[in-house]
């Protein structure tokens, strides 16, 4: 039985209990009162739907609305029934019914393994339904649609948006990875979808951000899409952002009274809330096997003896090329002036998706120097560009990371494989003077810290990653972060139905 129908149910036979005994106070001294109470008990009753009940909770309920309206009225027989049918209720298993609405396929996992506990329960229906979006002009209109469906693999089971709808569906608990609504000046998700339109009183809409950030460097920008006003919980990687996204929401209050009205009417005292991220969970249980190299790889990462070169994954960030822009350029530059004279390693670069159409908007000026850069990594025999919908196969057939700021340095951490932060706009040191301390680099590297391209050379860097020999760890995932938040959007399914 839906737990929603379940409460309902409960909560009706609630108002029943204390009826009869108002039924029985009157019975003898009030026609009128009586009459009248049993007319709004009658009423309850034909509001109480028991289509799913099963036929002894058929029986004990049509006993009760026998007894309520027989010739003589006995409060305690009245009152047997509805303990029997109450009692069938309560022990009645509850089923909850969860949709995630992604939008980016290669933003799927920071709902997948919320998704794999949901599919686990047998108590729980769970629902995919992708959702298009839209492309933006300079002007904010919407012009090219994107739907994304068809990139989900089989297991999912999606269903579609276009013989769906979200009020038809029904769900207790709604998931999203998309916090901009309408905001974003590049793209947007289907206006019917927007948070404050999904948001309503018998269900709970959580906010599942898309992207993890190294939160070590200080310069890191942390900002609200929009959503999080909306949404019920704001699912936190850590207690850093939850402190930050509470600040932002107490900043917001101050600035403007309207802004203030409508956080305060959406905010239950608890909308952010930390219990890690499902892309951890992915990161975690990567195998090769689940990402075999495509031929056009295999030409670049191996080499004539189909033995794989040492390869490094190379990210570069919206945010650091609007900050940097000519100076991250020169860096890309450099990098590929490296690889281009080091035949035996290889590079995958793999920028954000949204750069190319991020510069057109906000520094077109960039633009030919960007495109220049994208076609020398095509070109080169041991680089590729990556720019499809999934980053786990650059992540699995990398050997190190060099990158700054953004969810792949956070991420990759993770992987218990070197992780470099680069330093921009200082000259790049490419040779190695042997000088570092190794075993102390490979404890950090052990222990998921990021090292820093300004601290040792990034010469060494790639000297002591090429020596690195990562311990093969067998990783606890038996509770997930997915698992975590499953649990918690349950758990708060029964207090907003009770």
């Amino acid at each position: 039985m839906r737990a929603k129908d379940k409460q309902k149910i409960l909560k009706t036979v609630d108002k029943l209990v204390e009826y009869n005994k108002t039924l029985e106070k009157y019975r003898g001294s009030s026609k009128y009162l009586f009459d009248k109470i049993l007319r709004e008990c009658n009423k309850l009753v034909d509001e109480i739907d028991i289509s799913d009940c099963s036929f002894e909770e058929h029986e004990a309920f049509e006993e009760y609305k026998k007894l309520i309206n027989a010739p003589e009225y006995d409060a305690d027989l009245v009152k047997k029934a509805l303990d029997v049918f109450f009692q069938q209720i309560q022990e009645e298993k509850e089923t909850y019914r969860i949709l995630f609405l992604p939008y980016k396929y290669s933003m799927w996992d920071s709902l997948a393994s919320i998704f794999e506990a949901a599919k686990e329960d047998e108590n729980c229906e769970a629902y995919v339904m992708p959702i298009p979006y839209y492309d933006k002009d300079q002007e904010g209109n919407f012009t090219e649609m994107h739907d994304e469906s068809e990139s989900y693999p089989d297991d999912v089971g999606i269903i579609s948006w276009k013989d769906n709808q979200v009020d038809e569906i029904d769900p207790d608990v709604i998931f999203i990875h998309n916090p901009y609504d309408g905001n974003n000046l590049v793209t947007s998700v289907h206006p019917k979808y927007y948070t404050n339109k999904l948001v309503c009183k018998d269900r709970v809409v959580i906010y599942v951000p898309y992207y993890v950030s190294y939160t070590e460097d200080k310069e890191v920008m942390v900002t609200m899409g929009g959503a999080e006003f909306y949404a019920d919980y704001v699912i936190m990687q850590s207690e850093w952002y939850k402190k930050q996204f509470e600040q932002i929401l107490s900043d917001y209050k101050k600035s403007d009274d309207d802004l203030n009205d409508l956080i305060a009417f959406y905010d239950n005292g608890n909308k952010f809330v930390v219990l890690g991220n499902p892309k951890y969970d992915k990161i975690r249980s990567l195998e090769k096997y689940e990402y075999p190299l495509r031929d056009d790889w295999k030409e670049k990462l191996l080499d004539e003896s189909d033995n794989k070169k040492f390869t490094i994954l190379l990210d570069t960030t919206l945010e650091i090329l609007l900050k940097q822009r000519e100076k991250m350029l020169d860096k890309i530059g450099d990098v590929m002036d490296f690889f281009e004279k080091s035949d035996d390693f290889s590079l995958i670069w793999r920028p954000h998706p949204l750069i190319e159409p991020t510069l057109r908007k906000m520094c077109s000026e960039l633009i030919p120097a960007y495109v220049k850069l994208v076609d020398r990594c095509k070109n080169l025999n041991n680089c590729i560009f990556d720019d499809t919908n999934d980053m786990h196969t650059a992540i699995v057939w990398s050997d190190a990371f060099m990158g700054k700021y953004g969810s792949m340095i956070e991420l990759y951490r993770v992987t218990k494989k070197p992780t470099i932060m680069l330093e921009i706009g200082e000259k790049t040191n490419f040779e190695s003077d042997g000088t570092y301390d190794e075993e102390g680099l490979k404890t950090k590297v052990s222990k998921c810290q990021v090292i820093r391209e300004k601290d040792y050379g990034l010469g060494n860097l790639i000297d002591f990653s090429m020596k690195y020999q990562r311990d093969e760890v067998e990783y606890d995932i038996n509770q997930t972060d997915g698992k975590e938040i499953y649990d918690f959007a349950i758990k708060s399914a029964k207090l907003k139905m009770e």
